[in-house]
């Protein structure tokens, strides 16, 4: 078999083998593609961005999220409940923390713009009557960031956030959109300017070279005696 089919043919089980052990199975990486290589993020929980990402004179469009995904499989009447509650909140939420994140670097927009953001929702467990001594509610979700002209994966998130209740969750999840924006701030940074090359040191002046030949030009009478002197005088002087 030739190599490069032997690498087509493994792509199927390098994603399935990270789906099983990324976030508890709540991580498809099939969702994104093969480029994209997850690392944890403490900000974010999972996340990849293409090396070299240039975001300057793009615009970020936000899309409508895609149903839920229900990885870990369809969840109770209360977890149903909390996504109702949370997903028309979703993207205008993510609107506003990007922009904070970004600080106008990159526009976002919800109707235009060439770099398309997308999400969904994968899992949800919404808070039960006894909340305060269950653990409460969570909520993962994926995004991922692809070049509108050429379909190109830009960048791959996912988190599951946790609090005692809807509310707390609704915070938590304005705070990630807002890292998300500052993970992407640089990628829209100008280039730093190059530094200028220091100015080259003067030439250390060598006394013993210039007094050897003014002793030359006296010993061919090219110089009186008062000039030599003087020319002596004026090396000794800038030797200093």
């Amino acid at each position: 078999m030739r190599p490069s089919s032997a690498l087509l043919l493994s792509v199927p089980a390098i994603l399935a083998a990270q789906s099983a052990t990324l976030d508890e199975g709540r991580l498809d990486p099939a969702w994104f593609g093969p480029s994209a290589v997850f690392q944890a993020s403490k900000a974010l929980g999972f996340q990849w961005l293409k090396p070299g990402l240039d975001l300057r004179h793009r615009t970020l469009r936000l899309k409508a999220w895609e149903p839920a995904a229900w990885l870990l499989g369809r969840r109770a009447t209360k977890d149903q409940l909390l996504l109702g509650r949370l997903e028309r909140t979703l993207v205008p939420e993510l609107a506003q923390g990007l922009k904070r994140g970004l600080r106008g670097s990159v526009p976002v927009s919800l109707t235009e713009g060439d770099v398309i953001l997308a999400g969904r929702i994968v899992d949800a467990v919404g808070e039960a009557e006894d909340a305060l001594f269950s653990g409460a509610a969570s909520l993962s979700f994926d995004l991922k960031l692809v070049d509108g002209d050429t379909g190109e994966l830009l960048g791959a998130f996912h988190d599951t956030l946790r609090g005692l209740n809807a509310d707390i969750l609704s915070s938590q999840y304005a705070r990630w959109c807002e890292h998300l924006g500052r993970s992407l701030a640089p990628a829209a940074a100008p280039p730093a300017a190059a530094k200028p090359a220091p100015a080259p040191l003067p030439p250390v002046f060598d006394l013993e070279g210039a007094l050897r030949r003014i002793e030359g030009l006296k010993r061919d009478g090219l110089l009186g005696e008062e000039d030599y002197q003087a020319l002596r005088k004026k090396a000794a002087d800038k030797a200093r």
